[in-house]
Order: C-alpha cells, then sequence, then structure tokens
C-alpha cells in the first residue's frame, strides 16, 4: 500500500473538514487492522508487498502447493510425514484402468484399491492428521480409465469408487497423449465427473476438480483446449487449470522459466476468454487463483531444459505476483540430489545440485506450515 503524501496545494485548501479528517484516519486504521489480521491465518493469509524496485504491487495469498508423489516407483517417501513432505497437502498418482478388468480403477494399473494396503494406511494417517489428499487418474503413462472403461455408467461408478474410498474433497485429471485427449473419450470423462461432482454435491461433499495439461510457451495446445471445452460443456466445475510447465519443444531462444511464464500467461488468456464463453463469472484476479504449474524438478525428459532452485524460487514470485492458485512439481521422491551423474532422468533423484526438498521449500513458500 502506498504512503497518503499532502501537497502544499492541498494543505491550503480549506474543505478538509476535522469531521472529514476524523473519517479518513479511521478508515487507515481500519485497513491497517485488517492487514495485519490476515496475515495470521496458517494457509490462507493475505499479504501486501513490494514487488520489484520500482514499482508496488499488492500481493494475496499465496498459491497452494502440493507436490505429487509417484506410488509406482520402488521407494516412495513417505508423504505423510513431514519430514518427507514440508507441505500439509499432496497429489497421489495416478490412478489407471486395471490391465484386466478395465473398469476397475487401479494405483499405477499395479493394485486395486484393496490390495494397496501400504497406500491405504498414510492415506488414513494424512487424513487423520489434517492433511489434504488428493488423487490424480491419468499421466503420461499407462492406460486412463477413460480410455479402457468403454461403458459410460461404469466409468462413473469407477470415479466414484475411489472418490468415496478415500472421501476426496479434491481430484486431478491428469490428460495427456492421444489416447486420452481423444474427443470421444474426453466426452466420456467429462459426463462421467460431472455425475460424481453432482453426486458428491447433492450428499453436502463438494468435489473440486482440477485439470492438468500439456502447454507450449503459446499456451494450452488445441488438444487441451478440446479437453476443458469438454468439461464446461458437460457441466462440471472446473476448479482449475493446471499446466505441466516443463517437457517443451524448442524454445526459441527463451529459458525454461521464460517459457513457463509465457505459457501460464497465455493459458490464463485461453481460459478467460473461453469462461466468459459460458458465462462463467472471475473475481477481481480474473482466472490466475484458477490456474497452477508443474514442474519437473533438476533435469527433465527433454534434453536441455532444467529446472534449478533458482527458477523455481523465480516462479513462486511470479506466482504470487500474479495470484497464481496452485503449485506442484513431478516429484516428491525426485527432490534430492543424485549421488552421481545421472546420463538421464531418474525417479529417485533431480540431476542439480541441491539440499533435500529444496524445490519443495522454495514452492511452499510462505505457505510453510
Amino acid at each position: 500500500m502506498g504512503e497518503t503524501k499532502l501537497t502544499a496545494r492541498a494543505r491550503s485548501r480549506s474543505r478538509w473538514t476535522a469531521v472529514a479528517l476524523a473519517l479518513l484516519i479511521a478508515t487507515v486504521v481500519v485497513l491497517v487492522v485488517s492487514v495485519i489480521k490476515g496475515g495470521g491465518s496458517k494457509h490462507a493469509r493475505s499479504q501486501a508487498t513490494l514487488v520489484g524496485a520500482s514499482h508496488e504491487a499488492v500481493v494475496g495469498a499465496p498459491p497452494w502447493f502440493a507436490p505429487y508423489v509417484d506410488l509406482t516407483v520402488s521407494t516412495v517417501p513417505r508423504f505423510q510425514d513431514v519430514t518427507a513432505n514440508p507441505s500439509r497437502r499432496v497429489v497421489l498418482g495416478f490412478i489407471l484402468a486395471g490391465a484386466h478388468e478395465p473398469c476397475t480403477p487401479t494405483w499405477g494399473g499395479l493394485s486395486t484399491l484393496d490390495q494397496a494396503g501400504t497406500v491405504n494406511t498414510w492415506i488414513s494417517q494424512a487424513q487423520a492428521a489434517d492433511e489434504q489428499v488428493l488423487v490424480s487418474f491419468g499421466g503420461a503413462k499407462g492406460s486412463d480409465l477413460a480410455v479402457g472403461c468403454g461403458d459410460p455408467t461404469q466409468l462413473q461408478g469407477a470415479y466414484q469408487a475411489v472418490v468415496d474410498r478415500y472421501n476426496l474433497s479434491t481430484i486431478d485429471l491428469d490428460v495427456e497423449g492421444p489416447a486420452s485427449l481423444n474427443s470421444a473419450v474426453g466426452a466420456r470423462r467429462a459426463q462421467a465427473i460431472a455425475a460424481v461432482q453432482r453426486a458428491r454435491a447433492a450428499a453436502g461433499k463438494p468435489l473440486a476438480v482440477w485439470l492438468t495439461l500439456t502447454v507450449s510457451p503459446s499456451g494450452l495446445e488445441p488438444a487441451g483446449v478440446a479437453a476443458l471445452q469438454q468439461m464446461l460443456e458437460a457441466g462440471v466445475k472446473v476448479a482449475g487449470v493446471n499446466v505441466l510447465a516443463f517437457d517443451y519443444g524448442p524454445l526459441g531462444g527463451q529459458t525454461l522459466l521464460g517459457a513457463s511464464e509465457s505459457a501460464l500467461t497465455r493459458t490464463a488468456a485461453q481460459v478467460q476468454s473461453m469462461y466468459r464463453t459460458h458465462n462463467i463469472s472471475t473475481g477481481h484476479d480474473g482466472v490466475w487463483p484458477q490456474l497452477g504449474a508443474t514442474i519437473m524438478e533438476g533435469r527433465t525428459d527433454t534434453a536441455g531444459q532444467v529446472w534449478n532452485i533458482s527458477d523455481a524460487r523465480a516462479l513462486y514470485a511470479f506466482a504470487r505476483a500474479h495470484q497464481l492458485g496452485r503449485l506442484s512439481e513431478w516429484s516428491l521422491g525426485r527432490d534430492r540430489a543424485c549421488s552421481g551423474a545421472p546420463s538421464q532422468p531418474s525417479d529417485s533423484c533431480s540431476g542439480v545440485s541441491q539440499r533435500p526438498l529444496e524445490f519443495s521449500e522454495n514452492l511452499l513458500g510462505s505457505d510453510a506450515p
């Protein structure tokens, strides 16, 4: 907030009465008290911060941070343990179609919900500690439920089974690859998710739905736009669009950070336009609070495109300045330095110099517990 300055001309005017001045002082006091109180909440505090050297900007609540956890790797981090996950949120991936029963939801295509004993225990422990567990459906590998399960009613039942089993308040739909982005598959997915969301709402348990999509520096690709469009047309109340800020094509001279900031800016314009078409109103900050970004720590799958700690720190600052709603990383198990120099991206380390969980700490920022 800028300081109010009275010029000599203003002081010479007689229109400022004692009553008006008193009202002005009272208003300033109320605003100051309001800002101070807003800073006390652990996860939803609001702060006024200076951004840059030459201008001021009011920065609102920090983005919420939830790292993805890959449940298919040999060593899964104990996501419910604060020493392994500094955030009080986590996104577990991925729910896929069963290999022999395509309408049966499985963790990574490896185990049914009943067979996932350790995962189920950890989820229960996290929720008992008032931590938020999100579940992600889809991903880049395996068979998406909406691809494998062609029966709309059974597909709805598969999604419902996961949501009910873990009493989820938020889910993530990671839609990647030609099969998952197929128009018929997308329509089936959207209709099933809309039905599940309606059922949860009727039961007094609202379900937030995030859509995770690949992007280029120019924003959402046509298939991603179509996937979001299908969700909106089916009546899904989309909580947000999370962009995968890595594995781009040629950057044309941009840095990975610059390309990601460009992707988010262009995506915001696209989503705003689509919301306007569907008469979906947004707040003062537009759609930015309904956008998210997920990075891949360190070495990404694209040679030469590397997220460093300094980039994560800069992305957090960008997120705060633009009121971005969410930040994530792929994945929690990679948030540590490698013991040697990996020849390719690893599931268990980032491939860059870092302290354990340093990416998480920088993306978590002032939302730390």
